[in-house]
């Protein structure tokens, strides 16, 4: 998904400032839709006017002018070209599973379950956001949306589940077995600890 068509969507909505468009990409909830970086809007901006998607309208709020972007023919006709295509797998990218996936017996799990309390608290946080989106009384979810916005808070149920079945284990040393063919876990400890030590490896 790129940035130019994340931005035809949000004025499918209705007429957006740049300012507007931004406040989309950066609410609470977006990273659950569109965890993407965006840098600076108005350059795409620019360039979705220069290439004829959108057009400016100047609008008068409050005795100030404000300028709003919509869709030209070839913006809606370019969205809904886009919307038409088969989306592409997420790309999950989570420092929480990689630190996971890397600790070792060496360092203290209570770090870790401290990580896995603090993710607790901001999942639970956007969860209730989630829960109260749809009937905030002032944005605009679509029934469609509905079904997405579903997704998203079965999914934050799940990882909340998942956070406590994951502290226990830390907790009570009951972790699942995993796979070391190779001795791994035994090397990367001896090799941790000859460093830690001033030793180079032969």
């Amino acid at each position: 998904m790129s940035v130019e068509h994340t931005i035809l969507s949000i004025l499918s909505f209705w007429p957006s400032t740049g300012y507007d468009i931004k406040s989309e990409f950066e609410h609470k909830a977006a990273g659950l839709f569109w965890g993407m970086s965006y840098g600076s809007i108005y350059p795409k901006l620019k360039k979705l006017e220069e290439e004829g998607f959108i057009y400016p309208i100047e609008q008068e709020e409050d005795g100030r002018k404000k300028k709003l972007y919509e869709l030209t023919p070839k913006g809606w006709e370019e969205f809904e070209n886009w919307l038409q295509l088969p989306p592409a797998y997420p790309v999950i990218k989570d420092e929480l599973f990689m630190k996971m996936a890397t600790w070792h017996d060496d360092m203290d799990f209570s770090i870790l379950i401290g990580h896995l309390q603090k993710r607790k608290e901001e999942t639970e946080d956007l969860l209730n956001f989630v829960k109260e989106w749809p009937t905030n009384g002032y944005s605009y979810v679509s029934r469609t949306a509905m079904l997405s916005i579903r997704y998203a808070k079965i999914r934050l149920e799940a990882e909340l589940k998942w956070i406590e079945e994951s502290i226990y284990a830390l907790e009570n040393d009951d972790l699942p077995n995993g796979q070391d063919p190779n001795q791994n876990t035994e090397k990367l400890l001896e090799r941790r600890r000859k460093a830690i030590n001033g030793e180079k490896e032969t």
